[in-house]
């Protein structure tokens, strides 16, 4: 190399260290970002239920800066290719799927995902009505079912197996006579927690509440109608019974009408001494006795 060459080669070597400058910005080979995306399911065939191990991957994204600036990563998919799968475990390879008008490169942080699979189950089950709550004021549940009685119940085999009830929970507190309400079926295990994956067709049941008007109660004094002539030289002293009242119950409005309860006569014809007598209580129209029959006790005395 000529001496007066040199000059020559250190302005060349200067202008390239320089535009290499101005270039790197634009294209810094080597740049890595790393995005979490959602991982999706895809192909996955009817009649089967998968469980993948995870719900979200990690992607890594190689590319400029300018690129990896410009990249939305939203509109990056990750997703599991599950067309071919069978019942059990294996592990499924991570796809990426980008836009197209993107210049970079894309690849999993884990390659692989365990996924379980297993058969669907459909069964049909009854449903079992469970209330909560108190009646309307001056009503008592007669009855209560649901609409429909029988529902499908399906999900992952392993999973509808451990289902032991299908409960319909209706409040009655919010329910009027006539009136009825769609509920949700809830599924429970043997220890009354939900069955997770687990679903029925339809998902909510119509429940409705038969009702009758309360029954009132209360206590009123027995009446004791007493009829005939005691022996000669002898009155009667004293008329005892047992129990001298007693419970009657029915509809409010006939319960609070009635204020005594009457025996059958008492028929005291020559009576001449302390007696005990077992009458039947006549029941007052409308109502119910508790007893039906009372003791009364006669005391005499002579003259």
């Amino acid at each position: 190399m000529k001496r007066e060459d040199i000059p020559l080669l250190i302005a060349s070597l200067v202008i390239a260290i320089a535009l290499w400058f101005q270039v790197q910005p634009l294209y810094e080979p080597g740049r890595e970002r790393e995005y979490i995306v959602p991982l999706k399911i895809e192909g996955k065939p009817d009649g089967l239920a998968v469980f993948p191990a995870a719900d979200s991957v990690t992607l890594i994204a190689s590319g400029t800066l300018t690129d990896l600036d410009k990249l939305d990563a939203g509109k990056v998919i990750a997703y599991l290719d599950l067309s071919t799968i069978k019942p059990g475990e294996s592990n499924q390879v991570v796809q990426v799927r980008i836009p197209g008008d993107s210049n970079l490169e894309f690849r999993p942080k884990t390659r692989t995902v365990k996924v379980s699979c297993e058969q669907i189950l459909r069964i049909q089950r009854d449903i079992e009505v469970v209330t909560t709550g108190t009646p309307p004021a001056g009503y008592d549940l007669a009855s209560t079912a649901a609409n429909p009685k029988t529902v499908e119940l399906y999900g992952p085999a392993s999973y509808v197996k451990q289902v032991k009830s299908l409960k319909a929970t209706v409040d009655l507190s919010r329910l009027k006579p006539g009136q009825s309400a769609s509920v949700p079926v809830a599924l429970l295990d043997d220890k009354g927690d939900p069955v997770p994956s687990t679903y029925t067709n339809p998902a909510n049941v119509t429940v409705a509440a038969s009702f009758t008007a309360s029954r009132a109660t209360r206590e009123v004094p027995v009446i004791v109608d007493w009829t005939g002539k005691v022996a000669a030289k002898v009155l009667i002293q004293e008329i005892t019974v047992i129990p001298d009242k007693v419970e009657i119950s029915g509809k409010s409005e006939d319960v609070s009408a009635i204020n005594t309860v009457d025996t059958i006569p008492l028929n005291v014809d020559g009576l001449s001494g302390d007696k005990t007598f077992t009458l039947k209580l006549i029941a007052p129209p409308g109502v119910t006795l508790k007893t039906t029959e009372v003791l009364v006790n006669v005391k005499v005395k002579r003259r």
